[in-house]
């Protein structure tokens, strides 16, 4: 067993940015076949055109880059294998795929494949045994592109759940997932030339980017409907009607669960019920009444005005069309 572990070049990061731009990705790719849960072919979209903001970093996205080193060498040291930890700064292509970018996690020199590192909070249904092929479709095709732009034939990922149980699964290379990530990346580059926007997507980046660029209405500028438009509409009122409901047996097996627990604040194995720590809320309307309390009328005014800004208001979307 041999690990090298190899620093992230930071020096490289601007030029890895821009790069990535005119290339997919594995994760690029999961979401242009919509089977990620982080993000849509719109956001995509948003990405290579230089519309897209960047990701601030969430806990558990530090976690995985801090406990990265470690799981690959847990990987070698079960593996009996010569892994190096990738310089994640590092964007591969091929001639073979010319679309297609990644950024390896590890590499196995002795088996000659790439190794994908995961931290991972608990291990669900998923998730299946070791050394086999279960494991969720995003995290395939993210090993799928990495396979090709590497020229292996089959790929390992390294997780770690719950940071203690440490689990390898094997993917061999699909051909029909190697196809569909092929089409999806031409349709991508395709609409990006022609200049055509894609259908919006459910995820936060493209909601971002909708508020932000029609964030204020022009007053009284009507637009007639098309069938797609009929379609939002219907899909967007079935599915808040499915929320409603969802969201009323939601409330109703949480009630039961309460009232079967009364005074108890756990059921092990299964629930717990606790007080959340004391809080303390400041009236803050009051405070200012007070200590403008001395001052004449047009001193408080000035004081309102010098701390009063003017934002304009949210647009809030409501269906009004009947019969659907």
């Amino acid at each position: 067993m041999e690990f090298i572990e190899v620093q992230k070049d930071e020096t490289k990061k601007a030029e890895w940015l821009e790069k990535r731009k005119h290339y997919v990705t594995g994760t690029d790719a999961a979401q242009l076949l919509g089977i990620s849960p982080f993000g849509s072919k719109f956001s995509v979209w948003l990405d290579k055109t230089g519309q897209g903001q960047e990701i601030a970093q969430t806990a558990a996205m530090r976690a995985g880059l801090a406990f990265e080193p470690a799981i690959l060498k847990m990987y070698a040291e079960d593996t009996y294998a010569k892994v190096e930890h990738m310089d994640g700064y590092d964007l591969h292509t091929s001639d073979n795929f010319p679309r297609l970018g990644a950024s390896l996690d590890g590499w196995n020199h002795t088996l000659g494949i790439p190794v994908d590192a995961k931290n991972i909070h608990w291990k669900n249904e998923k998730w299946g045994d070791a050394w086999t092929s279960d494991f969720p479709e995003y995290y395939k095709t993210q090993l799928q592109v990495q396979m090709m732009v590497t020229g292996a034939r089959f790929a390992h990922l390294a997780v770690m759940f719950a940071g203690q149980d440490f689990y390898i699964y094997q993917m061999e290379w699909d051909d029909e997932l190697a196809k569909a990530i092929v089409d999806a990346a031409d349709s991508l580059f395709e609409l990006i030339a022609s200049g055509e926007m894609p259908e919006a997507g459910g995820d936060d980046n493209t909601s971002a980017y909708i508020k932000d660029t029609f964030a204020i209405g022009t007053p009284d500028l009507e637009k007639e409907a098309d069938e797609s438009l009929q379609k939002y509409v219907a899909d967007y009122k079935a599915a808040s009607a499915a929320e409603k409901d969802a969201k009323a047996k939601k409330d109703e097996a949480g009630n039961r669960i309460k009232v079967f627990m009364g005074d108890a604040t756990v059921v092990p194995g299964f629930c717990t019920w606790k007080n959340a720590k004391d809080s303390q809320k400041t009236d803050w309307e009051a405070v200012a009444k007070a200590a403008m309390e001395n001052m004449s009328v047009l001193e408080r005014e000035e004081l309102v005005a010098k701390y009063t800004e003017t934002k304009p208001g949210n647009r809030t979307l409501r269906i009004t069309a009947k019969g659907f």
